[in-house]
């Protein structure tokens, strides 16, 4: 593993700040929601919720299991009027690629360690599923067809 345990584990409660960041994002984004297939953005959103906070949560464990306490940093203002369901969609796809990445970019600081780099490859792996499925919405265009549930 490169780098010193403790910076690591300050990448860690940063990975963790942004999965919470991404549930926060999505809990309000869920009641902007307006228009045509607004209900069925509302249980792709009520997905992405528990998705994020399961992401956070076993972030938090990893910290706790290197025997540090998990640190929480966020500085966030969240605000806006309705938007329709394929806005929120085009942010969670910049929000679920933005996770995609860091996990990417923190992953050869991990290289070595069985634990964490196990850890951070299944990460890659859902966050990349995730981005696909968005993806495939997408460009299916409209009706929307959203999933119901982000499988993590």
């Amino acid at each position: 593993m490169s780098g010193n345990r403790s910076e690591v584990v300050e990448d860690l409660n940063r990975l963790m700040a942004e999965e919470a960041e991404a549930f926060l994002r999505y809990f309000q984004m869920r009641f902007r929601l307006r228009g045509k297939n607004r209900r069925t953005a509302e249980k792709f959103f009520e997905g992405a919720l528990k998705e994020t906070l399961e992401h956070a949560d076993a972030i938090a464990k990893q910290i706790r299991s290197l025997g540090h306490i998990p640190t929480l940093h966020i500085h966030l203002s969240l605000g806006g009027g309705p938007m329709r369901p394929e806005e929120a969609l085009a942010e969670a796809l910049d929000v679920e690629q933005q996770a995609l990445d860091a996990y990417k970019d923190f992953l050869p600081r991990v290289m070595g360690d069985p634990v964490l780099e196990d850890f951070i490859r299944k990460q890659i792996a859902v966050e990349t599923e995730h981005v696909q499925e968005i993806l495939d919405v997408v460009h299916a265009g409209p009706p929307l067809k959203l999933v119901a549930k982000l499988e993590s």
